[in-house]
């Protein structure tokens, strides 16, 4: 059975774990980041979050941290998210429509939703992220009149890796969400893993991030929407 890495915080990997192990893969966490709640900021989340008239929900790591601290009792107030997976995981906490990009996963698919052209101007848009997210959507949405205010409700902390782990397990393949990911994973790697983890076949969604794979020294990569059973079971190691 091959053995795949899930390089993502370990809070949202239990899916994907599930879709490996349906494709006959062995799915091992292996998160160089974790995400640590930032309490200040969650207590106070729930008084902007109903004051605005649409919320943006930037990932899975926002909402799982996020969600259990907002009354989604008010339907009036627009639901969006970055992708798919983060869809499901924000439909979890609100039984109201939530609205993503059919294809796309990040900030310029977000922008092309036809659901902002229906806000009215001026209207309250509130970013859920973390500290230190990227400010592209919040930059767009100000040029286009709204008025964005920020709550970044989490922290990204170094996680020490366990390269004794890596070194019984033999990975053949990664799962990476993120640029950032994949320079926390490259530079805790010691020398002898370096060359290793260039080797991997690395699964990504988007771009950016093969681009940082790529920066690394990896070369083989696929995109992929989604990780599925389809996409795993696809590829020759």
């Amino acid at each position: 059975m091959p053995t795949i890495l899930i390089v993502r915080p370990e809070a949202q990997a239990a899916a994907d774990i599930a879709v490996c192990e349906a494709a006959g893969w062995r799915a091992l966490p292996f998160s160089p980041i974790s995400l640590e709640p930032d309490m200040s900021a969650l207590l106070g989340l729930n008084k902007q979050f109903q004051a605005a008239q649409a919320v943006f929900w930037v990932s899975p790591g926002a909402i799982g941290t996020a969600a259990p601290y907002i009354d989604f009792s008010d339907g009036g107030i627009t639901q969006i998210t970055v992708g798919q997976a983060s869809r499901n995981a924000l439909e979890k906490f609100c039984s109201h429509s939530v609205i993503s990009p059919e294809s796309g996963n990040d900030s310029e698919a977000v922008l092309a939703l036809p659901e902002w052209n229906s806000l009215p101007s001026g209207a309250g848009v509130l970013i859920i992220r973390g500290h230190g997210g990227r400010g592209f959507l919040a930059d767009v949405l100000r040029r286009r009149g709204f008025a964005v205010s920020v709550a970044e409700v989490y922290f990204r902390r170094p996680k020490l890796l366990d390269w004794t782990v890596f070194e019984a397990e033999k990975p053949q393949a990664a799962y990476i969400t993120s640029a950032e990911m994949v320079r926390g994973l490259f530079a805790q790697a010691p020398d002898r893993i370096t060359q290793v983890l260039r080797t991997l076949l690395y699964f990504t969604h988007h771009p950016r991030i093969a681009d940082a794979l790529r920066n690394a020294g990896a070369h083989r990569i696929e995109l992929v929407e989604r990780l599925n059973p389809h996409s795993l079971g696809a590829v020759a190691l």
